[in-house]
């Protein structure tokens, strides 16, 4: 098994720990079972960065770059 250790948002953490206590309950392993499930589908969406700050930066760097 792999480990991951990371720095969040607070916000988002909270955020993410109702969805997952709403959509699987307290339950432990549910948490993990939750990260495992948005890697997959963040790894299966590919490229598509549909972030508003992934599209910033685009527009930054389109800018730099024809400015």
């Amino acid at each position: 098994m792999g480990r991951l250790v990371l720095i969040i948002r607070d916000e988002l953490e909270e955020k993410f720990r109702e969805a997952v206590f709403k959509r699987y309950g307290m339950k432990k392993g549910n948490l993990t079972k939750a990260i495992e499930e948005a890697l997959e589908l963040w790894i299966t969406s590919g490229n598509k960065n549909t972030t508003r700050e992934t599209h910033m930066r685009q527009r930054i760097y389109e800018g730099k770059k024809h400015g």
